[in-house]
């Protein structure tokens, strides 16, 4: 039996702490926006154009605010399932990403936030391509080097390096799996 067959099942959900830490962060942007926009400190030397920019904080850290204590509040379930098949982030696709199909494994690096990239088989890509903003998304990632299905560890129990690592195991039991029972298949007779 290969090292491949005893790997568990896993199901990886959102850290408590971690969205409690980005709700505080978010809420201190917002608030540190509103008492720039709204002059509660009478601040004399701020320009429109510098206000415009704190009414805008305001609003976009507001709103991710609100899907960080939203996200809390309905955390109670695992969102990435890693299995010797595939891999599912409910997040991006309710389907499982066969680890056949999976191409390479990377990982992305910006600042301190590590992100895993899928790269998947052409045909399987087109399924995960999503709507107007994915395909936007996916269009400012490839320049700076995600191209992919990207896999956020932001926020989980398991951080970047460790899923990332995670995945690269059970991606190479998955495909040793693969093509030890494609080698055991006798072949078809013309």
């Amino acid at each position: 039996m290969s090292e491949g067959h005893n790997l568990p099942n896993l199901a990886i959900g959102y850290s408590v702490p971690r969205l409690l830490t980005l709700v505080g962060a978010g809420l201190v942007l917002t608030l540190l926006c509103a008492a720039l926009a709204f002059s509660w400190q009478y601040v004399k030397d701020i320009t429109t154009f510098q206000i415009a920019l704190c009414y805008f904080g305001i609003v976009f850290f507001g709103l991710v605010t609100c899907k960080m204590l939203w996200t809390l509040i309905s955390s109670s379930e695992p969102v990435v399932f890693i299995t010797r098949i595939g891999i599912r982030d409910t997040r991006i696709a309710d389907d499982t990403i066969s680890w056949r199909s999976v191409r390479d494994i990377s990982i992305f690096r910006y600042r301190s936030q590590k992100v895993v990239v899928l790269q998947l088989d052409p045909l399987l890509a087109e399924r995960f391509d999503g709507g107007f903003l994915k395909r936007v998304l996916v269009l400012l990632n490839k320049p700076i080097g995600a191209d992919g299905v990207l896999v956020n560890a932001g926020g989980l129990t398991m951080d970047g390096e460790r899923l990332f690592d995670t995945c690269k195991q059970y991606w190479a039991a998955g495909r040793l799996a693969y093509s030890g029972r494609a080698a055991a298949e006798p072949e078809p007779v013309s």
